[in-house]
């Protein structure tokens, strides 16, 4: 039978009073990226094991294998633990179901052996949930509550939601009883600070020439929708995910009215235009170049209504000047050889060019950190991670794939590239820096412009998170 080391496993004060609140309950823990959630579900893995098996679930290989390797560390027997994903073949994994005490596996997996019969659900006496904030009515996680009633339920994650009827969702889908929050001051001598530091980013004065064309261009269109009253909202606290919502909307009733057709070619172009003059205030110029270009290849209306406008042409000359943009210049005064730095960007091709200009101007050693989606697998983002540890170079730039689950070991400075307007991936992002070391975060913001406006509605959103889970 699986063991507990009880020799190795040494908890902080706040995770013994944590396991205390949650070890008869169906719970969902909210603590930091850094903070040992994972130790907790060591902790009461050991406790459950006396009455039944353990099954644990995390939503990647990576952050799976990451898990095997911790439960290993803390168990005697560890040859009891096994390991399912989709990369092991059938007739093993209904092996490692029957012989392990507790499973380390992808939900998706899980759910796949589930319908083949390869385990009793109602054999495990307890069920953890990693990176639970992705429970869903269409993800796997939820599907497995269908056939879940008898275990006891963990549910962990840095950043479960920040409104009240999302939590509401997962607490049901989940069946929690409790969400547990520790409060900072009690973790305060065992985290390390992070500093945060903005810094204030003037747009070029060819990107401010850019950036006065597409707001006039804009402002046309979106007066048209709230000429009309389509919008309500003036066209400073526009939202691009209302826009979105109003396109779902106007197409839901076009084949009654036909004139909608010119509603959603306009409100589409507003969507279009804000997403370059996104690119253009928060990007590099190579993002910007790329949104540009694709636009201009587009079959679109809408596409073709944008790149007709003579301000387009313009701005299309123009383009060709740009030099490297002041977030970039920021870099080099932020980049040291002798330290650890992650810097967080949204998109490939900001990542591409970031990468090229800390390598050409020999202010530090770079590589790319991006999701399996874009060509870059499963062995490479492990390659690169262990190259980071040993030191084989200093910066990391990477896509939000990074943000959730995988530990980098020892970054000592965090930039964001831009700000995000999730509260969730903010979270996950500064979770990444300063796990063992005092990490410092800059973020990049260009003032005037669509990132300060995520910084506060980021902001915004986790205090209203902190305060829904402290009710």
């Amino acid at each position: 039978m699986l063991k507990l080391n009880k020799e190795k496993i040494k908890l902080r004060a706040y995770q013994e009073k944590t396991l205390g609140a949650i070890v008869d309950k169906n719970s969902f823990i909210v603590l930091p990226t850094g903070a040992g959630k994972t130790i907790i579900a060591v902790a009461l893995a050991g406790i459950k094991l006396r009455t039944g098996k353990v099954l644990v679930m995390a939503p990647t290989k990576p952050l799976v294998a990451q898990h095997k390797k911790s439960f290993d560390n803390f168990f005697e027997n560890s040859e009891l633990i096994g390991l399912v994903d989709g990369t092991i073949k059938s007739e093993i994994r209904k092996d490692i179901w029957l012989e392990s005490d507790l499973i380390v596996a992808t939900p998706q997996t899980v759910v796949s052996d589930l319908e083949k019969n390869f385990f009793d659900p109602e054999k495990f006496s307890l069920v953890v949930f990693d990176e639970a904030h992705r429970t869903s009515g269409n993800y796997a996680y939820a599907k497995l509550m269908e056939s879940i009633d008898k275990s006891q339920i963990l549910a962990m994650s840095a950043s479960p939601a920040t409104d009240k009827e999302r939590l509401d969702e997962l607490r049901s889908l989940l069946k929690i009883e409790k969400f547990h929050i520790v409060d900072s001051s009690e973790m305060s001598e065992y985290l390390p600070d992070r500093e945060i530091e903005i810094k204030k980013i003037k747009l070029n004065k060819i990107q401010i020439e850019i950036k006065k064309m597409l707001t006039d261009m804009i402002k046309e269109d979106y007066n048209i929708l709230k000429k009309n009253r389509l919008v309500v909202r003036n066209y400073e606290y526009m939202s691009k995910g209302e826009l979105i919502s109003l396109n779902k909307r106007l197409f839901s009733k076009v084949s009654d009215n036909s004139k909608l057709y010119y509603f959603i070619k306009i409100n589409t172009k507003v969507i279009k235009l804000l997403f370059l003059l996104e690119m253009l205030e928060t990007q590099t110029n190579n993002s910007f170049l790329k949104a540009l270009e694709k636009l201009s290849t587009e079959s679109a209306k809408s596409s073709k209504s944008i790149m007709e406008d003579f301000r387009l042409i313009r701005i299309k000359r123009l383009s060709k000047n740009l030099e490297y943009n002041n977030k970039m210049n920021e870099l080099k005064n932020l980049i040291d050889f002798d330290k650890k730095i992650i810097i967080f960007c949204q998109y490939t091709n900001s990542v591409d060019e970031i990468v090229e200009y800390i390598n050409s101007s020999n202010i530090g050693v770079a590589k790319k950190f991006t999701g399996q989606r874009k060509g870059f697998t499963q062995k490479n983002q492990k390659k690169v991670l262990e190259e980071f540890k040993d030191g084989e170079f200093n910066v990391l730039v990477a896509t939000s794939v990074s943000e959730e689950g995988i530990h980098v070991d020892d970054a000592d400075v965090g930039i964001f590239f831009e700000c995000i307007p999730s509260a969730l991936r903010s979270i996950q992002r500064r979770g990444r820096i300063g796990r063992v070391n005092i990490g410092k975060i800059y973020m990049l913001m260009t003032e005037n412009s669509i990132d300060e406006k995520y910084y506060w509605v980021s902001k915004r959103k986790e205090e209203n998170m902190y305060k829904l889970l402290k009710r």
